[in-house]
């Protein structure tokens, strides 16, 4: 890791060297330096299971290096260390910097950039993509690592709107582990998506958002041993092969004091489900619809009320061949169902009431109320983000209880902010039951204080 660090440190300190030598060449940095201390009380949301709190400190170095040869070719590659303070390797060793789990640096992104004509650029290579508002595919940078993808993106800038096309390589399985082909085909099995959204650039003054997309997902089947009859997974929920087709739109307009804004998506195909080597084809049935709208105060701090509704589908029957709890893919999750990031999508209906304001252009307060429930209440699990936590329910309830959360963000000068957030979950019927072999009717507070410095 030295040697990777001390090399890109030095590649960042040749911007003048560089450009005197060749006239043109140029070569830019960037960085991020995070540090997240966040407590947990009562993390399982049952006293009965241990450890009953938490506590970890987590932070993340992110360095950006840009290559530009020319107006046309461009390169970018983003380093990453993301560690949590105290985790090793080895039990006892006192935090020996060499056997440090937190030690590696991988490469979040790097891609090349070619301008092909004024209005048409190529990226190749590994990036981050999201688009729209996040509600299908978020760099999802809260987290420790951002979400990347390997692949080709073509983005052409005409008059009236932005027209993105991905061509992206998930998973590359090759062979088997006993050295046969995977596969119930005997080819090559892989996970590829293909994908065009659609941006609205020349918009009357009321519409502010106007987005819309679809993507075609395909997964191969994989065989794990030659003549086992077993498949491992290549898609989300324990499926082994897919066809699938997700749209959507995305819609935002203001005027006046009111701001609205909603999304809609879809996903529809095939999905293949393997049992002792026998397939049997499943049916994707899934959708989702959000909106939300707001009213502003300008001459009140710049203040914001907001009403949010959100509800994606579940599945009821969880025997039959139709698949329809909701796949969310690769959406911002912290932005979602509550900053505490214990609930997520899949078979969830979200009510949420807010108020923001800021005090001055340097300091955001905000607060929070989410209803959570499930939408179909037989369907006993969710999209729930952390295991062991809120993630399965009964079948006789359906709501999954209730969360505040309060935050407050400051920005001080030479690229340095903090933020401190305050999060009360509070289960509901679904998880609070005697039906459940544990019941998680105990409430959950959480504590984060985290600071940020970007140059």
């Amino acid at each position: 890791m030295r040697r990777v660090l001390a090399i890109a440190v030095l590649m960042a300190g040749l911007p003048t060297a560089n450009a005197q030598d060749k006239g043109k060449s140029e070569i830019s940095h960037s960085a991020e330096f995070r540090v997240r201390d966040t407590w947990t009380q009562n993390e399982k949301g049952s006293e009965k299971v241990k450890p009953t709190n938490s506590n970890g400190i987590e932070q993340r170095f992110k360095l950006g290096l840009g290559f530009k040869a020319s107006e046309k070719f461009s390169a970018n590659l983003t380093l990453l260390n993301a560690n949590v303070w105290g985790d090793s390797t080895v039990i006892g060793d006192h935090g020996n910097p060499d056997t440090r789990a937190g030690d590696a640096v991988s490469v979040n992104q790097a891609f090349a950039n070619w301008m092909m004509a004024e209005d048409l650029t190529l990226k190749i290579g590994r990036m981050n993509f999201g688009f729209g508002d996040g509600t299908v595919m978020s760099i999802n940078d809260w987290e420790q690592k951002p979400v990347s993808f390997d692949g080709v993106l073509g983005n052409y800038e005409a008059e009236f709107g932005r027209f993105q096309a991905f061509a992206f390589k998930y998973r590359e399985y090759g062979f088997a582990a006993d050295g046969t082909v995977g596969g119930s085909t005997g080819s090559d099995p892989e996970h590829n998506a293909y994908g065009l959204v659609f941006d609205l650039k020349a918009m009357p003054d009321v519409l502010k958002l106007l987005n819309a997309y679809v993507i075609q997902d395909i997964a191969d089947p994989v065989s794990t041993a030659a003549g086992a009859g077993t498949v491992s997974g290549t898609t989300f929920r324990g499926q082994q092969g897919q066809n699938i087709l997700r749209y959507g739109v995305g819609v935002g307009v203001g005027f006046s004091l009111v701001d609205l804004k909603a999304a809609y998506n879809s996903v529809t195909g095939k999905n293949n489900n393997y049992a002792a080597g026998v397939k049997t084809a499943h049916t994707a049935e899934q959708s989702m619809l959000q909106a939300e709208v707001g009213f502003n105060f300008a001459a009140f701090m710049a203040s914001r009320l907001f009403v949010m509704y959100h509800q994606d589908t579940g599945d009821k029957d969880a025997t039959d061949t139709k698949d329809k709890q909701y796949d969310a893919y690769f959406y911002d999750t912290h932005d979602n169902a509550g900053l505490m990031d214990l609930v997520g999508w899949g078979n969830l209906t979200d009510m949420a009431v807010g108020f923001t304001l800021s005090p001055s252009d340097m300091t955001n307060l905000g607060v929070a109320y989410h209803m959570l429930s499930k939408t179909v209440k037989e369907d006993v699990s969710n999209g729930t983000l952390v295991a062991g936590a809120i993630n399965t329910g009964t079948a006789a309830k359906s709501k999954i209880g209730d969360e505040i959360d309060a935050w407050a963000e400051h920005k001080y000068d030479g690229g340095f902010a903090t933020v401190v957030r305050l999060g009360y979950f509070t289960p509901g019927g679904a998880l609070d039951d005697a039906a459940m072999a544990v019941k998680k009717g105990d409430s959950i507070t959480q504590i984060m204080v985290e600071g940020r410095f970007v140059f």
